[in-house]
C-alpha cells in the first residue's frame, strides 16, 4: 500500500488549510486532465507547458495521480513545524476544469479524511528520519506504510511511550509502598515491606 509525504504549498501557495479541510493536490497545472494518463502522457502534457520540468517534478505528479484510495499522506506542518498532519485518501485523484482556467490553477486533488495532528517526535523514528530528508514537494515512503498503520493503530503512541505510561505508575506505587513502611501499624508496615521486596 501506498504512503507519501506530501508539502502542502503545491505551486508556492501554502494550502495547509484546505488540506486539513480534506483536499490534497499538487500543483503543476497543464492544460489536460491527466487522471487515467500513462507516465508517457503525463510527461508530454507537463512538456508541454512548462518545457524545463524535470523528470523528478513529472515523478511526483506521476504518483500523485495514481494514487489509490486508502493510502497514508503525512504532510509536515507550515503553521507549526514541530507537527505532522496524517491522512489517508477517501478517492483517487480527480480533476477539477473550474480550476485549470482560474488563477487559482491546481485543479488535480484526491479527498482525504484527516485523521489526525501529531508531533514529529512522536513518529517511529524511521518516518521521523524519512521526513527530515524529504525535500521534495512528494517524496514515496512507502517502504514504511505498515509502521505508520501500527502507529494509527495503537492510537498514535509509540511502544516507548507506553512502556513510560507502565513505568511511571510503577514508580507512583513503590512511593506509596514506601511511605507506609512508617506507619504506626505493624500489619500495614509488613504488608508494605512485603509488595516491595515483591516488585523488586
Amino acid at each position: 500500500m501506498k504512503a507519501i509525504i506530501l508539502r502542502a504549498k503545491p505551486d508556492g501557495i501554502n494550502r495547509e488549510a484546505q488540506f486539513l479541510e480534506g483536499c490534497i493536490s499538487i500543483g503543476w497545472p497543464c492544460g489536460k486532465d491527466l487522471t487515467g494518463e500513462n507516465r508517457s502522457e503525463i510527461e508530454r502534457a507537463l512538456l508541454g507547458r512548462y518545457p524545463d520540468i524535470s523528470a523528478i517534478s513529472v515523478s511526483m505528479v506521476d504518483i500523485f495521480v495514481h494514487m489509490p484510495e486508502g493510502a497514508l499522506v503525512l504532510t509536515p506542518s507550515i503553521r507549526d513545524k514541530k507537527l505532522v498532519h496524517i491522512f489517508k485518501t477517501k478517492t483517487t485523484c480527480r480533476y477539477n476544469l473550474v480550476k485549470e482556467i482560474s488563477p487559482e490553477g491546481n485543479p488535480h486533488f484526491i479527498l482525504v479524511k484527516h485523521l489526525k495532528t501529531v508531533s514529529r517526535k512522536d513518529l517511529p523514528m524511521p518516518v521521523r528520519k524519512s521526513l527530515s530528508g524529504a525535500r521534495k514537494t512528494l517524496s514515496s515512503i512507502s517502504q514504511h506504510h505498515m509502521l505508520i498503520e501500527d502507529f494509527i493503530n495503537n492510537d498514535f503512541r509509540r511502544p516507548e511511550d507506553e512502556d513510560s505510561q507502565v513505568k511511571g505508575i510503577r514508580d507512583e506505587a513503590i512511593k506509596v509502598l514506601c511511605d507506609l513502611l512508617a506507619s504506626e501499624d505493624e500489619h500495614v508496615r509488613l504488608q508494605a515491606a512485603i509488595a516491595l521486596l515483591g516488585a523488586e
